[in-house]
């Protein structure tokens, strides 16, 4: 599974979630690092607090994501704040589930994560960047 290189078609033309984005993406290739290191200790370790990190960046993003669909007058909102709290709910799951020793960062994990990244960012996020430029 290769890790996610920042081009311009996940851009959703609006400079601060952008840059978001750019630093999730970043988190996820950390993350990559550390799967493809091979240790299992650091692993299990390294792997629950980067997992974490990235739990909390999302949190942070999705709060100032929403805010902007807020002001633009987005109507599929409620849909898209939706898919953020699954995305959540999935990461905690596997976030708790380290700390608890029941899981170990995998290829599994990884791969629902670049997906819903990769995804997310360039459908879901690309609608809303849609609808601001046609209201503008």
């Amino acid at each position: 599974m290769p890790k996610i290189e920042w081009d311009e078609s996940f851009s959703v033309n609006n400079a601060d979630i952008d840059g978001q984005h750019k630093k999730w993406i970043e988190i996820f290739n950390n993350m990559h690092g550390i799967l493809t290191g091979g240790d299992i200790d650091a692993l299990q370790n390294i792997g629950a607090d980067t997992l974490n990190a990235m739990q909390e960046y999302a949190q942070k993003h999705f709060k100032f994501e929403e805010e902007y669909m807020r002001k633009i007058n987005y109507p599929e909102l409620y849909t898209h704040k939706r898919q953020h709290e699954d995305f959540d709910n999935q990461i905690y799951v596997y976030s708790r589930a380290m700390r608890e020793g029941r899981l170990v960062l995998n290829s599994e994990i990884m791969q629902m994560i670049r997906n819903w990244l990769l995804e997310h960012i360039g459908i879901e996020d690309k609608q809303y960047a849609l609808f601001s430029a046609r209201e503008n």
